[in-house]
C-alpha cells in the first residue's frame, strides 16, 4: 500500500512506518492473547517496517507490507 497525500521522501516513509508500528504495539505485549503463528507474523511484519530504508533504494519505490490478520488465542 502506498501512502496517499503524503510527501514521498524518507521522512514521510519513516513517519508512516512508525505509525504502523505504533498501531501494533499493543499486540506485542506478552499478556496479549495471540496465537503463536500470529505473534510470529506480527514480528516479521514489524521487522519489515523497520527495514524499509534498507529494502528499497528510493522512497518512491516503497510498498508497505500488509498487516497480518490478528488471531487471538483461545482461552
Amino acid at each position: 500500500m502506498r501512502i496517499k497525500h503524503a510527501p514521498i521522501d524518507w521522512s514521510g516513509i519513516n513517519a508512516e512506518a512508525s505509525r504502523r508500528l505504533s498501531d501494533t504495539d499493543r499486540y506485542m505485549q506478552s499478556d496479549f492473547p495471540l496465537t503463536e503463528a500470529c505473534r510470529q507474523a506480527l514480528t516479521a511484519y514489524r521487522q519489515a517496517l523497520r527495514d524499509l530504508n534498507h529494502t528499497f533504494a528510493s522512497p518512491t519505490e516503497v510498498v508497505f507490507p500488509p498487516q497480518p490478520t490478528i488471531e487471538k488465542a483461545r482461552a
